[in-house]
């Protein structure tokens, strides 16, 4: 199962999102929100970090911090919280059929 980390100002909207990302995906990502002021004590085992639109800014400080890709949600998406939606893309991210 691959694991998967949501990183946002304060965690509490992305938690949303990864619920809506979990069931997406029939529940074969394990996804977790984290502020980013607490994601580095969560990144064991992690395959991908996605940051909230509005830490994008952040990018290539964390980029920098960690060896695991980390791209960025698409606003329109995390704006409606469409978990379908970004399942889909870290599916692409990911290299998935």
């Amino acid at each position: 199962m691959e694991k998967i980390i949501l990183v946002c100002n304060a965690g509490m909207s992305t938690g949303i999102l990864a619920q809506k990302i979990e069931q997406a995906s029939n529940n074969t990502l394990d996804v977790k929100a984290y502020s980013e002021s607490e994601y580095l004590d969560y990144i064991d085992g992690v395959d991908l970090i996605l940051l909230g639109p509005q830490i994008q800014f952040l990018l290539e400080t964390i980029k920098n911090s960690v060896d695991i890709p980390v791209e960025v949600i698409d606003s329109v998406k995390y704006g409606m919280m469409n978990g379908q939606g970004v399942y889909e893309d870290i599916q692409k991210m990911m290299g998935a059929k």
